[in-house]
């Protein structure tokens, strides 16, 4: 029988998942999407994994898919966990409850959303998805961190015409896409404040306020990236309530991954280590309380 129910398949549940069978338990994952979770969204080469210089995003996903299908661990896609009753009873989104005595839980990270007048005019679409429009007007891209850059760059070097505002004078963005910005010409707008979006036939109006003058951006779309939220199911662990990580609130749940980690150290790396750590300290209680 399953003893430990992992939710979430992104690098830090795979990782709990993968070590928790290797010290000798039984897990089970569990993901409400797909396996690699947030790693789906990224396109240009992860530079900084140890030992894997430039390795994609999908070349990792297949290889974490892998390492699940040769430990033998169950994985449940399209299964939403919602809540852990009692300590005891996994609760699906689909209503079915199952027994288990311990969850490690890896929640993500979603989107943070800019409320704005006209936000309902703020894409959802992907960067993949933009790239098959057809339109002459400019991409204007909300944000100075990784995933700003990175639609930015790749809109660009599909010669789509785009611009970068920004709230601040600097970026958290890795100085190589700062640079490859610089080197494709991509004009960025800083202290710059969205305002709100304005739908005429034909494009969108995006008003913005700089040093207290007012900027109009006709464009094709609005995507807004300007960082990320922990996405935790309330009813499986608790919210942070600072940058400290949260150790262990509930004793048979244990939290752990980008989620519940200071923002400054959010990595796939720090993820993988989250995996392990939440994995050991388990076995360790379990066979302290035998």
């Amino acid at each position: 029988m399953a003893q430990v129910a992992v939710i979430g398949g992104g690098p830090g549940g795979v990782s709990c998942a993968i070590w928790l069978k290797r010290l000798g338990l039984e897990p089970v994952l569990y993901e409400r999407g797909h396996i690699g979770g947030q790693l789906h969204d990224i396109s240009l080469p992860i530079p900084d994994l140890p030992g894997e210089p430039l390795i994609t995003a999908r070349e990792l996903i297949e290889r974490l898919k892998h390492h699940l299908k040769t430990w033998e661990i169950p994985v449940f896609e399209g299964q939403e966990v919602i809540a852990y009753r009692d300590d005891q009873i996994l609760v699906l989104k689909s209503g079915q409850e199952i027994y288990y005595p311990h969850i490690a839980y890896a929640p993500g990270l979603r989107i943070r959303e800019l409320d704005i007048p006209g936000r309902e005019w703020i894409t959802q679409q992907s960067t993949s998805e933009i790239l098959n429009m057809n339109t002459d007007l400019p991409i204007l891209i909300v944000g100075g961190g990784d995933r700003a850059f990175e639609a930015a760059i790749r809109l660009a070097q599909a010669k789509r015409p785009v611009i970068l505002i920004h709230r601040r004078d600097h970026f958290r963005a890795r100085p190589d896409f700062q640079t490859k910005v610089q080197q494709l010409h991509i004009p960025i707008y800083v202290h710059t404040h969205l305002q709100s979006i304005e739908s005429v036939p034909g494009a969108l109006i995006a008003h913005a306020e700089q040093n207290g003058h007012e900027l109009s951006f006709p464009v094709s779309v609005v995507m807004v990236r300007i960082g990320m939220e922990p996405d935790i199911q309330p009813g499986l662990c608790p919210l942070p309530i600072s940058d400290v990580v949260p150790l262990w609130p509930r004793a048979h749940v244990r939290c752990l991954g980008d989620a519940v980690s200071p923002v400054p150290f959010r990595s796939i790396v720090s993820a993988y280590a989250s995996g392990m750590m939440a994995a050991k300290e388990l076995v360790m209680n379990l066979r302290h309380h035998a």
